[in-house]
């Protein structure tokens, strides 16, 4: 409790405002932070015996001091009721006492202050971990998690709840005072926690403060061994959007509004997208190969309106009636059937997908 580093400051915090020399001993009586420096790690009698009897001790200048020690006053540092050290004040008692009592309490104070900042990063840490085991997919007792929540001051975080991903390019622009939402960071990724989801309070907090970013949801979580999941989803739209969200409008989006991004990744998760990727590999092979897939994207997401996706692609609208045809030629598939353009969206969504995973940025 009593470690040197403390002692020191508060020797040096004393020292500042006490015209004496202050000594501070551990619990078993040795010097571990002086303004005389000669005396450190020395055994101080008197401070032993303080710490036996948890009651002050003067030494008058007008006896022999024992080993050790020079003429002062002595009282007991207590923590919780227990004595766990000892403050020694240098000078003739008379003198020292009107202020000995005043420097014992800060002495107190501090110790008391430094627990209080050590149980706060404990906190901190075991709130860390929980939040960690949200996004990675370590919860395995439901009742136990929630549990170890409430003990670190986590209660408020409940379920039903909606995982948010964010880059972390945007953390600048993000509020520092999060209120009732809960963030978790590590890798380069931002996840927060909103709960209460059918209030939507993440956006309109957002909306408040200004905020310039782009973030997206994974579904709602119903119980605490799927946020993992909501997360991953939510981590690949961001993949997906986070340098070209489908309108310059709307920076926040739910996965409502983009569930077939969410069964793309599960697709891509599990392996089987072959087929897929095999209709894309013609297109692949041209030299226009970029500008292909982007208008196949764009054609999706603005339903169609030629000119929303010459302006995005800053091309003239013939330029996007001449790829629609070459995706035709390439792929055998329609991009103005619709569900031969969905086939076409899923292809690109799984083949980007695969292309980030490689880069590691998705789990």
């Amino acid at each position: 409790m009593l470690t040197h580093e403390l002692a020191n400051e508060i020797v040096t915090r004393t020292m500042d405002i006490v015209p004496s020399n202050v000594n501070i001993m551990n619990a078993e009586g040795a010097v571990i932070a002086s303004g005389e420096k000669k005396r450190l790690f020395n055994i101080h009698s008197i401070a032993v015996d303080v710490l036996r009897t948890g009651k002050s001790i003067s030494i008058n200048p007008t006896v022999d001091c024992p080993s050790g020690t020079k003429p002062g006053i002595n009282l007991p540092i207590r923590f919780q009721g227990k004595s766990v050290g000892v403050i020694g004040i240098t000078g003739n008692p008379v003198e020292v006492a009107p202020y000995a009592e005043l420097v014992q309490m800060a002495a107190e104070l501090l110790v008391n202050q430094a627990y209080l900042s050590e149980q706060l990063r404990q906190n901190e840490r075991i709130a860390y971990q929980l939040l960690r085991a949200l996004v990675v997919g370590e919860v395995e007792n439901e009742r136990a998690f929630m549990e170890r929540l409430q003990a670190t001051g986590l209660d408020s975080l409940f379920l039903p709840l909606r995982a948010w991903a964010l880059s972390k390019a945007h953390e600048q622009t993000f509020p520092k005072e999060l209120g009732h939402f809960f963030q978790y960071e590590e890798r380069g990724e931002l996840f927060f926690f909103e709960t209460r989801p059918e209030e939507k309070r993440f956006e309109s907090f957002l909306q408040k403060n200004n905020c310039l970013l782009i973030a997206t949801s994974g579904p709602v979580a119903h119980s605490f061994g799927t946020v993992a999941s909501s997360c991953n989803i939510a981590r690949a739209a961001l993949s997906l959007y986070e340098e070209d969200v489908p309108t310059t409008e709307k920076r926040l989006l739910y996965f409502e509004e983009t569930m077939l991004e969410g069964l793309a990744f599960e697709w891509q998760q599990s392996g089987t997208i072959q087929p897929f990727l095999a209709l894309l590999s013609p297109l692949l092979a041209s030299n226009q190969s970029a500008e292909l897939m982007e208008t196949i994207k764009q054609y999706f997401i603005h339903n169609g309106d030629i000119k929303k996706i010459a302006n995005h692609q800053f091309v003239h609208s013939n330029t996007v009636h001449h790829r629609l045809n070459k995706i035709k030629a390439l792929t055998g598939k329609n991009p103005k059937v619709i569900r031969e353009l969905t086939d076409l969206f899923i292809a690109c969504l799984l083949y980007q997908l695969n292309g980030i995973q490689a880069q590691g940025k998705l789990l």
